[in-house]
């Protein structure tokens, strides 16, 4: 189904361009092109943060990397979102001319996460993006009919998908962009479920059209064309898996979709519906946080509305990893008990192995983490708690969304680094991230790394203490004590050895991060 990386190799315009990373995912479906390049770096940075909210999936970059020519770092922060993004690959340009070369650093994560670089002709003025463009959408443009394997294909796309991002919302959103279509899913009542627009900036009015519909379809006349303007707008009944009918509504400007398209689409929504939209008309709390971990934002506001919950009074998350699904029911019930006591607003709902718990209007006179800490110690059923993250200061629901996904992401490595530990901050889970990121990119980024602890790398007792002291003892010299059996005074001994020998003064935050990092890079290469 339509157009590839390796197909896209063969067109002119890219004659002497190098596959760089990436080589096994040639066969990849492109359906969409961008250029991503701007002359600030704090612009750049901003603009790769904003489309964090959206997923573009079959797409490729286009950059030469100019604001950022001067920093590996950057360039490595920008790969691995574009990659988090669900992008292709990057066609980068003027390599040789802007950057004398790629770095090996970003070669070697994007190698890492299976993530295509394309390098244009090196040393080569001529170069031109325009070329590129016209080339890649006159190929997406020709290719764009479907085929019998389009349903096959469409959903293998949202199945090879990470787990959180498999939704109905998400396949929407890929069939948006292959079809070039507004596509809207109602209940029986006609009332939006989701929407996702084309262009996403789109102001037209879906709403005002489906109900100007409404007296056709709610008397069972399906299967007529509606034209108003210059809308096409087509629909089919889907269902759900208790037989509930909902309306999917296809609205194409200027062109009308071919029936045989139709029929393909509406086939693709109903089996999405029937792998991930379990329960998709639902109105709980269930449904609604995970409408909110899915970014399914027009579905997120109907069911606040019609559950009274106001959605933006939430400023904090926990997420409780339980080993044993068997017993959520009881751990939810006892999260409730005693959170009850401190927060007026408290959703606590089961997604996968997470108990998301979403908290707001707390009592100011109660110190956040101390309740959470507190939860630790006096739970009952602590043994069945893997970890909790503890997440303050969530602005709106597009921070517990990438939270949720940021914690999915390091879940598998929690105790790698933190060996003695349940409770977790948020700031943590971010310095985990980047330690995962650290120790992927090669020897030569790990060595630097780890070179602050160089000078004690042969003294076992000295790294476990280090390690001990950082990581599981939060810098409690009691609480190392105690992990490692041993007696206060020689922890303090140790520590201010340690101290002397790598020249950091490990009890001073501002001094300990480098070898905090270096501590949880150790433990993830040596455990």
């Amino acid at each position: 189904m339509g157009v590839t990386v390796k197909d896209l190799l063969e067109l002119p315009s890219f004659r002497g361009a190098q596959v760089v990373t990436g080589t096994s995912r040639l066969y990849q479906t492109v359906s969409s092109l961008s250029v991503l390049e701007v002359a600030d770096v704090n612009f750049f940075s901003q603009i790769i943060q904003t489309v964090q909210e959206e997923w573009y999936a079959e797409e490729l970059v286009i950059s030469s990397f100019y604001s950022i020519k001067d920093s590996v770092e950057q360039q490595c922060k920008t790969v691995q979102y574009l990659h988090d993004l669900g992008e292709v690959g990057l066609i980068l340009y003027y390599v040789g001319i802007v950057m004398p070369d790629i770095a090996d650093e970003v070669l070697e994560l994007a190698e890492s996460l299976n993530f295509i670089i394309i390098c244009m002709p090196r040393n080569d003025y001529s170069l031109r993006y325009n070329e590129v463009i016209y080339e890649v959408m006159e190929a997406i443009v020709s290719n764009q009919n479907v085929n019998e394997h389009f349903v096959n294909e469409s959903l293998e796309k949202v199945s090879l998908l990470p787990e959180h991002l498999r939704s109905v919302e998400i396949t929407l959103k890929l069939l948006s962009d292959r079809m070039k279509a507004n596509i809207v899913l109602t209940n029986s009542n006609l009332d939006i479920i989701n929407r996702v627009m084309w262009p996403r900036n789109s102001t037209l009015d879906v709403a005002a059209l489906i109900r100007s519909m409404a007296p056709s379809i709610l008397n069972g006349r399906m299967g007529e064309d509606e034209l108003n303007s210059t809308c096409f707008v087509e629909y089919k009944r889907v269902h759900q898996k208790n037989g509930e009918a909902l309306y999917l509504f296809l609205i194409k400007e200027n062109t009308k979709l071919p029936p045989k398209t139709i029929d393909q689409i509406s086939e693709v929504v109903q089996v999405a519906i029937n792998l991930w939209g379990d329960k998709h008309n639902e109105v709980s709390e269930y449904a609604l946080v995970k409408a909110i971990v899915n970014d399914e934002s027009e579905k997120m506001r109907r069911l606040a509305n019609l559950l009274y919950i106001d959605v933006s009074a939430i400023q904090m998350m926990w997420l409780v990893y339980i080993q044993d699904l068997s017993e959520e029911k009881r751990i939810r019930e006892d999260l409730k008990a005693h959170l009850s006591q401190y927060y007026k607003t408290a959703v606590i709902q089961t997604i996968d192995h997470y108990i998301v718990v979403l908290l707001g209007n707390g009592s100011y006179k109660y110190n956040e983490f101390e309740i959470a800490a507190e939860y630790i110690e006096t739970t009952s059923l602590i043994a069945e708690i893997s970890s909790i993250v503890y997440s303050p200061r969530m602005r709106n629901t597009q921070d517990v969304r990438r939270m949720y996904q940021l914690v999915n992401g390091v879940r598998k490595e929690v105790h790698r680094i933190y060996h003695h530990r349940k409770l977790y901050t948020a700031a943590e889970v971010r310095s985990m991230k980047r330690a995962i990121d650290l120790s992927k990119q090669g020897e030569e980024i790990t060595e630097e790394c780890l070179s602050v602890m160089e000078p004690i790398m042969d003294d076992p007792d000295a790294l476990k203490t280090l390690t001990t002291f950082l990581l599981d003892a939060k810098g409690n010299m009691d609480d190392c004590s105690k992990l490692l059996f041993v007696h206060k005074n020689t922890v303090k001994y140790r520590i201010k050895k340690i101290c002397e020998l790598i020249g950091y003064d490990v009890t001073i935050n501002s001094e300990s991060y480098d070898v905090y990092t270096a501590c949880m890079v150790y433990r993830l290469i040596h455990n």
